[in-house]
């Protein structure tokens, strides 16, 4: 499985996200990569992410969004997550609110793996017994285990 634990740190990791709608939770998780050098223009990659989300959701059933940028700027791949236990309005395909929120940022140079990356998060997630893990999660590290035990 992919290696979650080199784009997912405790830091970004957000278990009581406030936002009830989609741009909100996007500002708030892209809040947790400000001062990371992963992403050299943070004002650029918060837009870009908002400008992708409006013109088709990343909300893919199942209370799961991922909201995602592909870009220059971005210097290395990272993981921002977030966990809504109200539910946030990502307008997700299904109609049901999301709670669970994976906001990835990928160099631009790295196609295959922003793919992989994207897929790989799809398929873990689609397993409820791993949404609802994430959910119930107490702390950031149970989060990190979760993840790394992949499904």
């Amino acid at each position: 499985m992919e290696k979650w634990d080199r784009i997912l740190s405790p830091e970004n990791i957000l278990l009581d996200l406030q936002a009830k709608g989609s741009i909100a939770a996007i500002r708030e998780l892209a809040g947790l990569l400000g001062d990371d050098d992963a992403i050299q223009n943070h004002k650029q990659f918060v837009s870009d992410v908002i400008r992708r989300e409006q013109n088709s959701t990343t909300g893919i059933g199942h209370g799961v969004a991922v909201p995602h940028a592909h870009e220059d700027f971005i210097n290395r791949q990272i993981l921002a997550l977030g966990i809504s236990r109200a539910g946030v309005d990502f307008g997700a395909v299904d109609g049901n609110p999301v709670h669970i929120i994976a906001l990835l940022a990928t160099p631009r140079k790295h196609h295959k793996k922003h793919m992989e990356l994207l897929a790989g998060l799809s398929r873990m997630l689609q397993h409820e017994s791993v949404r609802e893990s994430l959910i119930q999660a107490g702390d950031a590290a149970a989060i990190l285990d979760i993840f790394k035990a992949g499904k």
